[in-house]
């Protein structure tokens, strides 16, 4: 699917973009763009699609985005409700990989950056003490100015390149075949599935949407996100299922029809294949 081009207007006087965010929230639908991302979300909750890759986000979540690589963020429906005091806050870097010079990152001391730089078309995850680590400089650097700002951007490069505590997030099919699908039918449907998970969604609807037949719409999806559709609407299900499972006190019965399953034997195999455990082994492991 060809999620929306975004063209990101860098200030003159900066070589990159360092921003702080805070919205009711977070205003990004499904799009890419020619620059790196960092992204920490400093305090929010939802679900985050990179590539074919979907999974619960909450405070703290970081990753590193590689250029042209789609991606999207929808918070929990609470944060959309006319009476939602929530706030979706995080810090942002955007910058080319020319943005030091031409050859800076051809220079021999940069190889490893430039294997960083290769992993990140995938989407990288940051975690463990490499996390906090590059966490509390995004929350520094906008006390700095000057060559100090773009200091601390090589650290978190270097920081990055030298860490284990990362996990690659899309797969080489879907990178590869979104280089050159140029075909945005159900662009559309990426948001309905986002907006309409917790509820029953058929074929016929998005088919609709994409205005294709049952058939061609299937073909087509599995072959923008090599996978199958409902496979993609079940991880969106689970993802949100995790989150209710680490938040909430509810039965697991009731998380399972909150997440838009119609029934607990689905709910248990989709989850169990998803996350090799079932829902109850999900809550205790997280719960120690």
């Amino acid at each position: 699917m060809k999620p929306l081009h975004e063209k990101l207007i860098l200030e003159p006087k900066n070589s990159f973009v360092l921003q702080k965010d805070i919205y009711p929230y977070y205003p990004t639908p499904w799009h890419y763009h020619p620059e790196y991302e960092l992204v920490l979300v400093v305090k929010s909750s939802g679900m985050r699609t990179v590539g074919d890759h979907n999974e619960h986000f909450t405070d703290g979540d970081l990753v590193f985005l590689g250029p042209n690589l789609p991606h999207s963020y929808q918070n929990d429906a609470i944060y959309y409700r006319d009476d939602s005091s929530l706030k979706a806050e995080a810090i942002v870097i955007h910058f080319k990989e020319d943005f030091l010079g031409k050859d800076f990152f051809n220079l021999p001391e940069m190889i490893q950056v430039v294997q960083l730089f290769n992993k990140a078309k995938y989407g990288i995850k940051i975690t463990g003490n490499t996390r906090q680590q590059i966490s509390d400089i995004m929350l520094q650097m906008h006390t700095v100015t000057g060559h100090k700002k773009i200091l601390q951007l090589l650290s978190i490069l270097e920081i990055l390149s030298n860490s284990d505590e990362i996990e690659l997030l899309s797969n080489p099919g879907f990178v590869q075949q979104h280089l050159v699908s140029d075909d945005d039918r159900i662009t559309k449907v990426h948001e309905y599935i986002m907006k309409n998970f917790q509820k029953d969604i058929s074929l016929s609807e998005v088919a609709e949407i994409a205005n294709m037949s049952i058939p061609s719409f299937c073909r087509l999806f599995k072959s923008s996100t090599r996978k199958a559709f409902s496979n993609f609407v079940n991880e969106i299900r689970v993802g949100h299922a995790c989150r209710l499972l680490l938040e909430d006190r509810e039965s697991i019965a009731q998380i399972c029809y909150k997440s838009g399953f119609n029934n607990m034997s689905n709910f248990n195999r989709q989850f169990k294949r998803l996350k090799e455990r079932s829902p109850l082994q999900y809550r205790q492991s997280v719960s120690r």
